[in-house]
């Protein structure tokens, strides 16, 4: 390592720069395509920097941000029936259409034959 590339880091370190990703970067920690990252930014629900009209650069506490967003438990919800309901909609027309039935019907109708 040289020592211009030494000063750089010290100098990061010193003001607290952190390091920007980009989308793809973002993409690949969410687990999601880049189009999908961009979707969500356009949406407000991830936070990014913009660098130029065009550019979009993110943080990790940004990506983080969203994780914890998206991870927030909900309530658990129980449903205990003792009984099922019953279906009130009306059959589909034009009758029965299985594969099953017709194959039985012709299993008894040859049974009869004999």
């Amino acid at each position: 390592m040289t020592n211009n590339e030494s000063r750089k880091e010290n100098n990061q370190e010193r003001i607290g720069v952190t390091r920007l990703m980009n989308p793809k970067d973002a993409a690949e920690i969410l687990g999601i395509s880049v189009k999908t990252v961009h979707k969500l930014v356009r949406d407000g629900k991830l936070g990014c920097v913009q660098v130029t009209s065009k550019e979009r650069r993110f943080t990790e506490a940004q990506i983080e941000a969203y994780i914890e967003a998206q991870s927030k438990a909900l309530p658990m919800v129980r449903v205990d029936k003792k009984t099922a309901l019953r279906v009130t909609s009306q059959p589909k027309k034009g009758g029965k259409k299985s594969f099953g039935d017709l194959r039985t019907s012709l299993r008894e109708e040859m049974s009869q034959w004999q």
